[in-house]
């Protein structure tokens, strides 16, 4: 009975065993230990590493002759990655009872307010989560806490593997849209109240104040002012043996391959059996508050172009724009050049500084008499555009003249004509046709035929 009493204390873990001298020393530390709750109760190491009645079992024993045995063969071999506590432990009577505490709202981050009732019921992509899923070591101080990114790793949580490539060495994740999903800013922020009036006093009441709920009641996306506070994908990475990623566990590199795109089996996995924590397989998914909220927006394209060159891409890689009719990719894909290649030349557009094509650049790679390659190829085809054009608008003009004179399925079957006239037009007259000359010349004689088509369409009826 002495040998187990000693044995079933903290200090035999601590002081008796030098790898378990930081758990120990963060244990100290936290509200477990006597001298840090109001109760003076402390909760020794087996109270919470045992489940309730299992100390004094066979199973119990086996577990401390195993650490034994490990600590005498190696007295230096690691900690394993992840101590395994069961949620009995933590929600056995005269603990943490769940039926108190799983509705009660707790602060967690500034205005960040949550329940754990809701984690307890949906889990995570079907799996149950334990205590010890959000509650864990995390740094050297502190024996077990909640990282503030492991909320960010879940509700901006990555939502499609992509799983196209096989043999990719990333598995990447796409984070879900902001303020949409679990990523809705009101699940986790209450939306303020207060006036974001400075010169309108509180007391004035002739006018509405301008609030954050107001503005969440007339739609005005969060995004407008709190833009890109969302940083990273949480990807996961297959890595190399022994430095990082699912090797660091694993070494079947071709069943990892195989399984890591099911997200449901890994989860089921490492999260409910305890085997690894989030970040042991997740890069950690950054959200916050950032300083400089302009330059975001000034230097990111995308943000106004969401599809910016559109057109200038379909014609470089010679993707199909018309059914049936295929385009061969532009002379620089064979190469692999791209936008900067060509586009050397600083120029200014509308007091912008812009980078532009130039002759100057097939000459660099080709001869001097490519110099004017650039300029015959811009004006042959400014040429056939306008003479597309030229007959689009005729088509245009018939098609006025025939409205109540010709047969509505007619007038109709022209209209869609000419709209699929101008959609295949505007790929080479907005994407710019001398990104592929011969696709864009392909391309002008589809548009050019549906417009012709549609005059005869309606000529013909009148």
């Amino acid at each position: 009975m002495g040998m187990e009493y000693a044995t079933s204390r903290s200090t035999f873990c601590g002081l008796g065993c030098h790898i378990m001298a930081e758990p120990y020393n963060a244990w100290k530390s936290s509200k477990h230990y006597a001298a840090n709750n109001e109760k003076g109760e402390q909760a020794e190491c087996v109270v919470c590493h045992f489940l309730p009645g299992e100390k004094r079992t066979l199973t119990a024993k086996f577990k401390g002759l195993r650490h034994a045995a490990a600590y005498f063969f190696d007295p230096y071999a690691p900690l394993p990655i992840r101590a395994k506590l069961r949620d009995g432990s933590c929600l056995t009577s005269g603990c943490h009872s769940k039926e108190k505490f799983q509705d009660k709202e707790i602060k967690y981050i500034n205005s960040t307010t949550f329940k754990h009732k809701i984690h307890f019921e949906k889990g995570l992509e079907g799996v149950n989560l334990n205590c010890t899923t959000c509650h864990f070591k995390y740094t050297v101080e502190k024996h077990f806490e909640v990282p503030k990114e492991l909320c960010s790793l879940c509700h901006l949580k990555p939502k499609k593997i992509n799983g196209d490539d096989p043999d990719a060495v990333e598995v990447k994740f796409e984070t879900v849209k902001f303020n949409q999903g679990l990523a809705k800013c009101d699940m986790c922020h209450k939306i303020p109240t207060k006036s974001l009036q400075k010169q309108t006093s509180e007391e004035d009441t002739s006018q509405q104040p301008i609030t954050h709920q107001t503005l969440q009641k007339a739609g005005v996306s969060c995004e407008s002012c709190h833009i890109h506070v969302v940083k990273g994908t949480g990807k996961v990475v297959l890595g190399k043996i022994n430095a990082g990623g699912c090797l660091t566990c694993h070494n079947v590199t071709a069943d990892l391959v195989a399984k890591v795109s099911d997200k449901k089996l890994m989860h089921d996995k490492h999260v409910e059996s305890q085997k690894a924590g989030c970040f042991d397989c997740h890069d950690v998914i950054q959200h916050g508050e950032k300083k400089n909220y302009m330059d975001d927006v000034r230097l990111n394209c995308t943000l106004c172009h969401p599809d910016h060159h559109k057109f200038q891409k379909l014609l470089l890689a010679g993707e199909t724009v018309v059914e049936g009719v295929s385009g061969a990719p532009g002379f620089m894909d064979a190469v692999k050049t791209n936008c900067t290649g060509c586009h050397i030349r600083i120029a200014h557009n509308k007091g912008q500084v812009v980078k532009t094509g130039t002759g100057q650049a097939c000459v660099d790679c080709h001869t001097k008499e490519h110099s004017k390659m650039l300029q015959d190829w811009k004006d042959f085809l400014g040429r056939e555009v306008q003479a597309v054009k030229e007959i689009e608008e005729e088509a245009l003009l018939v098609l006025e003249d025939a409205l109540g004179e010709v047969p509505e399925d007619r007038l109709q079957e022209a209209k869609r004509l000419i709209t699929e006239g101008r959609r295949i037009l505007n790929v080479v007259a907005i994407g710019n046709g001398v990104h592929n000359k011969k696709y864009a010349i392909t391309l002008l004689d589809e548009a050019f035929a549906n417009f012709e088509e549609a005059l005869d369409l309606i000529v013909s009826a009148q």
